[in-house]
């Protein structure tokens, strides 16, 4: 109900919305939060004052800040976000235009990578705190509202817990992570297996755990309006067909995996595929899988892609891939589904819960399996056999997703943690 709500909400606008909240019954109101919110907003009653850090938008581009697109995309509906409940944004040189709309103030700008930096702005963000008067804070990257205690409610927006996991973490960032996830007085997880994780990182019920599926897919789902877009793209990339894509990579012998991939690929059988890398660390890695793999040394090809190549690269790969042995979601699973692109991913909490049934989730230690898919989508009669099959469990999964779920979960949450608090 709540996300046929929000879809008359972005599709016919704020009154059809509150005529649509207006048809449920009391009980089902009830027993849901996010009706509850809806509710609210639609009736602009007070709420808490949110100040988002911004802390990752100076990147343009990538999963995480695909996923604040989404949420601010879904503040910016016309009636949602307003002076009884507004939302802030802490401005570190965003380069996310969907910021736009909302109050910003201006922060210390850093690279998010810099640990060292990290730790510094958590002073600065107490005085923004006060100027801004807000009531709860929001980070979803290890940024906080004081070096030791909060100095309002903070509010963790978690995408995984893997680093958590290694006992060879650098210990500054150790430090780091420590502070945002336990001083945190609430979170929200990006998936049920975040949610476990997180329980064990917290040592608390994963039941009071809240999690909500990011949805990025309005990104990658319109039709193409040009048909020379691809030819020219593929031309600028000199990249021959066919070519399985690796939306991420990462260390060989990582929680990535991209070894998997490696091996399948060194296969004769294979000879003809290439590999094109994505990602912001694809050309810190390339050399290494080269050397490592002196197979595959010329059919390696690394660029950086906006949203609308990745698009067309997801849509004419003859596979993405995504090998990880561990994930908090399956973001690039989505993505790739969206743009009607071929995917294959493993068997493992996150990547299993993004595909949903929708694509074969194979072994991560079976780099045979992967070459035998390959193959299946190499060979032309048995891909137009699959093709079928797979677009039905494709539009299947992609019906059931809401652009704009997330948004107002966070939202519910800011509300429920700001009302305890007062209490």
């Amino acid at each position: 109900m709540t996300c046929r709500i929000l879809t008359v909400w972005r599709s016919t606008g704020v009154h059809a919305a509150a005529a649509a909240l207006d048809q449920v019954d009391s009980r089902q109101m009830r027993q849901s939060v996010l009706l509850q919110e809806l509710r609210y907003r639609l009736d602009g009653a007070p709420g808490p004052r949110l100040l988002v850090d911004g802390v990752w938008f100076v990147h343009p581009h990538g999963g995480i800040s695909r996923v604040w697109e989404q949420i601010l995309r879904c503040w910016a509906l016309p009636g949602l976000v307003g002076q009884a409940a507004p939302v802030l944004v802490v401005d570190r040189d965003s380069h996310l235009a969907a910021i736009d709309p909302f109050p910003q103030l201006a922060g210390d700008v850093f690279d998010p990578l810099d640990w060292s930096r990290l730790a510094q702005c958590s002073e600065t963000n107490r005085a923004l705190v006060g100027q801004a008067e807000a009531d709860v804070f929001v980070s979803s990257w290890i940024t906080s509202t004081g070096g030791e205690r909060a100095s309002i409610p903070e509010l963790a927006l978690v995408h995984d817990c893997i680093p958590e996991r290694y006992s060879g973490l650098d210990p500054a960032l150790r430090q780091l992570r420590n502070r945002w996830l336990l001083g945190a007085a609430s979170h929200l997880a990006v998936s049920a297996a975040t949610a476990r994780d997180l329980s064990q990182a917290l040592a608390s019920d994963v039941a009071s755990i809240p999690w909500c599926h990011p949805c990025t897919v309005h990104c990658f789902s319109a039709e193409p309006t040009r048909r020379d877009l691809w030819p020219a793209l593929q031309s600028r990339l000199q990249l021959p067909e066919p070519f399985v894509l690796l939306p991420a990579s990462s260390s060989i012998g990582s929680y990535k995996n991209p070894e998997l991939v490696l091996e399948a690929l060194s296969a004769d059988s294979l000879q003809s595929v290439q590999l094109l890398l994505s990602g912001v660390a694809a050309l810190k890695h390339a050399q290494r899988y080269r050397e490592c793999f002196p197979r595959l040394a010329a059919r390696i090809h690394v660029h950086s892609l906006n949203d609308l190549e990745l698009q067309l690269l997801y849509r004419h790969a003859l596979a993405v891939v995504v090998p990880s042995r561990r994930e908090g979601f399956g973001l690039p699973v989505l993505e790739a589904l969206a743009s009607g692109g071929r995917v294959l991913t493993m068997d493992v909490d996150g990547l299993r819960e993004a595909a949903s049934g929708a694509v074969p989730c194979l072994d991560p230690e079976d780099p045979t399996l992967l070459r035998r898919w390959l193959e299946l989508f190499l060979d032309p009669a048995s891909r137009s056999w699959l093709a079928p099959h797979l677009a039905r469990r494709r539009q299947a999964r992609l019906a059931g997703l809401n652009s704009d779920l997330l948004g107002l979960t966070l939202l519910a949450e800011a509300r429920r943690l700001a009302t305890r608090q007062s209490r």
